[in-house]
């Protein structure tokens, strides 16, 4: 929990700075900086996901390591086929306008999809499980299947967002986060 702190205070000042990265972006006085491009916030998604399955009491969370695509966090359960439920989690945040993620790869069973909405001050505020995906954005890369041209959903019946069966989980997330929304 103490940790848990520390990490909330850097992402306070990253979002600071983030929201002075991004003016300056648009400023045409730094043609030299990119006009647009995203940081950390699939990182930061990724450890809100973690804190959040480790206060629902999921023991031994582990993170996949950069050459993982079809997950990001494990965790032992019993019940799964090969006794671990692997997680994916895709994150953006207020900045990103037209809110698209990042190419959704195909895992075994057992496999959770948490998709994560920053504010401007990249805190949560809406948090999404989806149960399946538009048969149109399942393309083949590679020799697997990816999901492409996604977005973040607006709510439970945006079938535009590319995603069926959305279950807006934002109300548990908080519950376990009181002190983020008091």
């Amino acid at each position: 929990m103490q940790n848990f702190g520390k990490f909330l205070d850097v992402v306070k000042k990253y979002a600071e700075a983030y929201g002075q990265l991004e003016c300056i972006q648009k400023d045409k006085a730094f043609d030299f900086v990119p006009e647009t491009g995203d940081q950390k916030t699939g990182v930061i998604g990724e450890a809100f996901v973690f804190e959040y399955l480790k206060r629902q009491g999921h023991p031994d969370l582990e993170f996949g390591s950069a050459a993982q695509k079809a997950w990001d966090i494990k965790y032992p359960f019993g019940l799964a086929p090969n006794g671990v439920v692997l997680v994916q989690v895709k994150t953006v945040s207020a900045f990103a306008k037209a809110r698209r993620i990042s190419p959704i790869h195909f895992a075994p069973d057992y496999c959770e999809l948490y998709l994560v909405s920053l504010d401007k001050q990249l805190i949560p505020d809406n948090m999404w499980k989806p149960k399946g995906y538009d048969r149109a954005k399942v393309k083949v890369r590679h020799g697997g299947e990816v999901v492409i041209g996604t977005r973040m959903p607006k709510d439970a019946n945006d079938t535009a967002s590319g995603f069926t069966g959305l279950e807006n989980i934002f109300e548990d997330f908080k519950g376990a986060f009181p002190e983020l929304y008091i």
